[in-house]
């Protein structure tokens, strides 16, 4: 990754405001240091996070945007690049899922959000080549920072060196560099600059040529986002978009994949300029896992009756625990808010596992998961180099020795052995 640095915008510190909203009032002692550990960020960010819910509640600045219609965005496509995306259930996406034109069924790969945890994923990946059992995946999906991961899931062993780099190089650590509120308090925390550096980077025209070439082979790489306007899950063919070729193709190509990332709040949204009939209007497009932790199958595919293929396998590599954490949550407002907002999201990844495990044992598609293990220490938003070469190691270490694959959450069913 390059070595460039964005000069910081002044904060409206946490430890220099305070903020009244809908009768709460929320102050913080000041500080004399500005310390980067990892619990002071996450605590810090969580500070920010409430503080910038309570401004939401009182109904600070809002941002114009051009006006349109439900029907207006029916149509709505990228100017420029029609065709490139789908909702979740059409037929076009489930069309991506069948079998090729030999009969050969797909070999699945869905790698979840969960930000500072992709490096776990990326360690898995790269272990996998060292392990001698990669398969090449006819199918790869990308989610949050499985969206970042995904490209190089996508070409393969000849990338490895890339994604190790991407993921252990130490300049996700500038992603988050202190946590404050916009002077203005906007559309969120930070900026996403920082994020659009790093995305920027490592899609280089090389990469958006070995993304096209891949895509006239007939394999598909897909990242979704989630559309706040419709409140859907958009499926990007990133492949299409790479075919395009030239800046344009690369500028959506990032901007799709910067979308993905972007966690509501923390992130603005990305806005995608879009042709929606005669006239032209900005989207916006937030972290695809706001929807669901990964993207394994189409809905429809999902609720068929049994028998309706056959064969293949799906690989969902969770970028983060699978199975519910135990800790005695403190009664404060920090703390419930944090803990409901993992509990849910938990819940999500857990009924999405369970959904993806039944399909697969109804229409014999062998199921398999890799998360990080339940003793081991991680969090998402520890984006600091040793955390996430710790995690990058993990991963690797766990795919060589035989083991990443494990159970499913222990109350479901666990899922055959992976090679």
């Amino acid at each position: 990754m390059p070595d460039e640095r964005l000069p910081l915008p002044k904060p409206f510190a946490l430890s220099e405001v305070e903020v009244r909203a809908a009768g709460v009032t929320l102050r913080t002692r000041p500080s004399t240091s500005l310390r980067t550990n990892g619990d002071t960020r996450k605590s810090g960010l969580k500070s920010a996070l409430l503080a910038a819910s309570l401004l939401t509640m009182s109904g600070c600045v809002t941002i114009p945007r051009e006006p349109f219609t439900q029907a207006d965005h029916a149509v709505a496509y990228p100017v420029g690049f029609p065709h490139v995306r789908y909702g979740i259930n059409d037929p076009a996406v489930r069309a991506m899922f069948r079998p090729d034109a030999a009969g050969t069924p797909p070999t699945m790969l869905a790698l979840s959000g969960g930000g500072a945890n992709g490096a776990f994923g990326a360690g898995v990946l790269y272990g996998w080549t060292q392990a001698g059992t990669r398969p090449e995946f006819s199918v790869v999906t990308g989610v949050s920072t499985g969206a970042l991961i995904a490209p190089f899931a996508f070409l393969g062993p000849k990338w490895d060196a890339e994604l190790r780099k991407g993921f252990t190089d130490g300049e996700a650590s500038h992603l988050l560099p202190f946590p404050f509120v916009h002077p203005l308090f906007r559309d969120s925390i930070y900026t996403g600059k920082r994020l659009r550096v790093l995305v920027d980077s490592f899609i280089t025209p090389a990469l958006m040529a070995a993304v096209a070439r891949e895509q006239a082979r007939g394999r598909r790489l897909l990242v979704a986002t989630t559309d706040l306007d419709s409140q859907d899950l958009v499926v990007w063919d990133m492949g299409a978009i790479a075919a395009r070729g030239g800046p344009a193709a690369r500028d959506l190509f990032a901007t799709v994949l910067t979308a993905s990332a972007a966690i509501p709040g923390v992130f603005p949204p990305v806005m995608i300029d879009a042709q929606m009939g005669s006239h032209r209007a900005h989207e916006l497009h937030v972290d695809g896992s706001t929807i669901g932790a990964f993207f394994a199958l189409p809905d429809t595919a999902l609720i068929l009756p049994p028998g309706q293929t056959s064969g293949g396998s799906i690989y969902v590599l969770v970028n983060g625990k699978a199975d519910d954490e135990f800790a005695v949550t403190k009664r404060s407002l920090l703390s419930l808010l944090s803990r409901s907002f993992d509990t849910a999201s938990k819940a999500t990844q857990r009924t999405s596992l369970a959904t993806v495990a039944a399909f697969g044992q109804q229409n014999h598609v062998a199921t398999f998961v890799a998360a990080v293990p339940p003793d081991e220490t991680s969090s998402s938003l520890d984006f600091r180099q040793p955390a996430m070469q710790a995690l990058f190691e993990l991963g690797r270490a766990r795919m060589v020795a035989g083991t990443a694959w494990a159970d499913l959450p222990a109350s479901l069913k666990a899922p055959a052995k992976a090679p």
